[in-house]
């Protein structure tokens, strides 16, 4: 069997980023280990997939510069059953959005929305069409 075991995201603070993930979208801590240089190795999981989410240490250059600019491409991308749905349960926890649900112009006919985590990440949640 073949499939990718993490996904890296870079974060400045890995216990506020832990605390989004967990409390804002329901993400499962599966590791938590030292490291080095006062790092942690942390992996999140999401429930029901087997991919998960390792967070690294975000370079000083990739600073919230795009958020800055109100641009960027995402850092993660999400499929969620719906994204209305989901959209309206993020806004009510105090979710950043920088796209509002919408229907892409790219083929399928997927609806997406985009927001912004605690570290200045984008994230696109996804709902692809039936």
């Amino acid at each position: 069997m073949l499939y990718v075991r993490f996904a890296e995201l870079p974060v400045a603070d890995q216990d506020r980023a832990v605390s989004f993930y967990t409390e804002k979208l329901g993400f499962r801590v599966a590791e938590d280990v030292p490291y080095r240089d006062g790092w942690r190795w942390i992996e999140l999981e999401i429930p029901g997939a087997q991919t998960k989410i390792l967070l690294t240490r975000k370079s000083d250059n990739e600073g919230g510069k795009a958020r800055e600019a109100g641009d960027g491409a995402p850092r993660l991308v999400l499929n969620v059953d719906d994204v209305y749905a989901l959209h309206r349960e993020l806004k009510e926890k105090g979710v950043d959005f920088a796209a509002e649900p919408t229907v892409g112009t790219w083929g399928g006919g997927e609806a997406f929305a985009m927001f912004w985590d605690s570290e200045d990440n984008l994230v696109m949640v996804g709902t692809e069409k039936d």
